[in-house]
């Protein structure tokens, strides 16, 4: 039963990357060969959002699990299919090693009730520290459980991130490419639904959907291109909203604002519909 006594139960990993693994996640959010310092490993660097990476990764870790290794496994009776990621933040400490072992804690840090019928929201901290015991980024995911609400917790707080209402100050633009889940799967996200087509009709969908933070790393990648170009060492932080599912071949816009210095609010949407795909986006750099 899911209920507040789950807020600090934890698990701990180590994960293991190259530079090899880094310049796959790079390409799998759409880098380009003009953008050379993501593709070739002289002068190699993260596009920061990898820092999502061992999440949900099951490559390199240890120990290693089938299905990504979380703290809710330890809540008693929980049912977990269905799960819908909500949310993410990433904390990014400073540049991102081209290589590197880190040691993993994933730790249940809050638990949100949105009433009886309408489920609960999970957040889990992932925190990364180096051999030093130095903390390299931290992510903070926030989970939908479907079954789980009405059992009298704290209710879901609302963003503080507020889109303006007026014209982007930059609108960008890409396109996810047909083979989009299935490259970025293999950075560590191996879930079926993103490469089997009888999985995902069983979900409800036509065909495999691409990766939620597939799509964080292409507007994080292109943010950065657009307003600290070359320099992604310079962010540190983003987060966001999981709307709309986003399916292999859509082309999309990234609309951003500016809002202060170093500091940008996003939002991603379908070129087919107008429909956002991420939401109540923020990124803040140095």
């Amino acid at each position: 039963m899911l209920d507040g006594s789950a807020v600090g139960l934890s698990v701990e990993q180590d994960f293991s990357y190259t530079w090899r693994d880094l310049i796959l996640y790079n390409l799998s959010v759409g880098a380009k060969q003009e953008e050379l310092e993501y593709v070739y490993e002289k002068n190699l660097k993260a596009v920061p959002t990898f820092g999502v990476i061992p999440c949900t990764a099951t490559f390199g870790t240890e120990p290693f699990s089938e299905q990504p290794l979380m703290p809710t496994r330890k809540i008693e009776g929980l049912r977990t299919d269905g799960t819908l990621h909500m949310d993410h933040k990433l904390v990014v400490n400073g540049p991102i090693p081209t290589e590197g072992k880190l040691h993993l804690k994933k730790v249940i840090t809050a638990v949100y009730d949105r009433g009886e019928g309408k489920g609960a929201k999970i957040n889990v901290d992932v925190i990364a520290e180096n051999a030093a015991g130095d903390r390299v980024f931290t992510n903070t995911m926030g989970y939908l459980n479907r079954w789980s609400g009405g059992f009298g917790g704290p209710k879901v707080p609302e963003s503080d991130i507020i889109i303006p209402d007026r014209e982007a100050d930059c609108k960008l633009n890409d396109a996810y490419p047909e083979t989009a889940p299935l490259l970025y799967r293999l950075t560590g996200d191996t879930y079926p639904l993103h490469a089997d087509p009888a999985f995902a009709k069983k979900a409800g969908f036509d065909r495999p959907i691409v990766h939620g933070l597939c799509s964080l790393g292409y507007a994080c990648r292109m943010m950065i291109e657009a307003l600290f170009p070359g320099e992604p060492e310079r962010m540190l932080s983003i987060e966001n909203q999981f709307r709309a599912v986003a399916m292999p071949g859509e082309r999309f816009t990234l609309h951003v604002w500016r809002m202060g210095e170093k500091q940008a609010v996003f939002r991603m949407v379908r070129d087919s519909d107008g429909k956002a795909i991420l939401d109540h986006g923020r990124m803040i750099w140095r």
